[in-house]
């Protein structure tokens, strides 16, 4: 359940209209000060919450507001959101969107790259409309399986998404990549979101 503050969600957004400007030409010293700032007046809203803030390819600047993929503060995520004041040059999206197959990321020495990484279909028994996916890797090690876990999951938010991952993919697990993925019924991590769309 969300612990929000809905005078702090009013405070939150008329603070940040009032720093909006500050974000931009900022030196990399203060920027630390006021991301601080924007932590902090976020967590009076719900302490639950966090963000991400950067410039798009046009050159929009946005404020993502992310619960970590914790479906128990998504509701607070969209509230805050949906009352989102109009900014100049600035969008506010709730979740962390996907951002495609072309990156790779690391995760306690480990590398995970989307282009490479394969997944094989799970289904619930009792419940056919849970999905799942045991994702493949070539260098995996059993003995780091909670690393790979986690790699694994910050590897599918970027590829589908926050809100995606936390309420269309219901189990993931790891495990390693069949010497023959395509005969042992694997799909390439890129036919994820088309079989989850199935």
């Amino acid at each position: 359940m969300d612990h929000i503050n809905m005078q702090s969600q009013r405070e939150f957004w008329k603070w940040f209209e009032a720093n909006a400007d500050r974000f931009k030409e900022i030196e990399v010293e203060e920027r630390e000060a006021l991301l601080d700032e924007l932590l902090e007046n976020l967590h009076n809203y719900c302490p639950d919450l966090w963000f991400e803030t950067g410039r798009a390819d046009d050159g929009i600047s946005e404020l993502i507001i992310s619960a970590e993929g914790n479906v128990d503060h998504f509701s607070a995520v969209r509230t805050l959101i949906a009352t989102a004041p109009d900014v100049p040059n600035w969008r506010f999206i709730a979740f962390k969107p996907a951002t495609g197959l072309e990156f790779s990321t690391s995760y306690a020495g480990l590398t995970f790259d989307p282009s490479t990484a394969w997944f094989l279909p799970l289904r619930s028994n009792s419940d056919p409309t849970r999905r799942g996916a045991r994702i493949g890797y070539s260098h995996f090690e059993s003995a780091r399986s909670e690393e790979f876990l986690t790699g694994t999951f910050i590897m599918l938010e970027s590829v589908i998404g926050e809100l995606s991952l936390a309420e269309r993919l219901h189990h993931v697990e790891v495990g390693p990549l069949p010497s023959s993925p395509g005969s042992s019924g694997y799909l390439p991590l890129r036919d994820l979101e088309d079989w989850l769309d199935s």
